[in-house]
């Protein structure tokens, strides 16, 4: 299937970070987010469950690892073409993890061409929709995980 104009929504993951007053942000390098900041992530892979996605996402796109603890938000990205078709269309579950547990060096890979930790109070621009929206709900409840997520990585 394509990611682009697809037949159906793609199912993703997003990899939240968050230490009470920072978030990790990567820039995306290639469409349909190119040269946006957003939360680590991409496309679930067949067969694949939500929190190795979540893992794997992370340490492609930072170089790092970390322990999940839950589902944190839920958000659509749609982008239509001229004709108001729709070019891409996820639906993107984003994972919570714990920072106390983070191993590895930050380093942009994958689909990311930059990473960096950043104020929620003062996000890199442009941002990610969601992102945006996610940065909202952490500045006003701070990290409240919606449902646990059980995994074995």
């Amino acid at each position: 299937m394509s990611r682009e104009y697809p037949s159906y929504a793609i199912a993703g993951v997003g990899a939240v970070l968050f230490d009470g007053s920072r978030i990790l942000l990567i820039k995306r390098g290639y469409p349909p987010g190119e040269g946006v900041w957003s939360v680590p992530g991409g496309a679930i892979e067949a067969g694949e469950d939500l929190c190795r996605a979540a893992v794997r996402e992370l340490e492609e796109e930072t170089g790092l690892r970390a322990k999940p603890l839950g589902i944190v938000w839920v958000f659509q990205v749609i982008v239509r073409d001229s004709a108001g078709r729709p070019r891409y269309h996820y639906v993107v579950v984003d994972v919570a993890f714990d920072v106390s547990t983070i191993e590895g060096s930050l380093r942009p890979g994958g689909d990311a061409v930059d990473a960096g930790w950043f104020e929620l109070s003062n996000p890199p621009q442009p941002l990610s929709r969601g992102t945006r929206a996610l940065i909202e709900y952490l500045s006003r409840s701070g990290l409240k995980t919606l449902l646990p997520l059980p995994c074995e990585v």
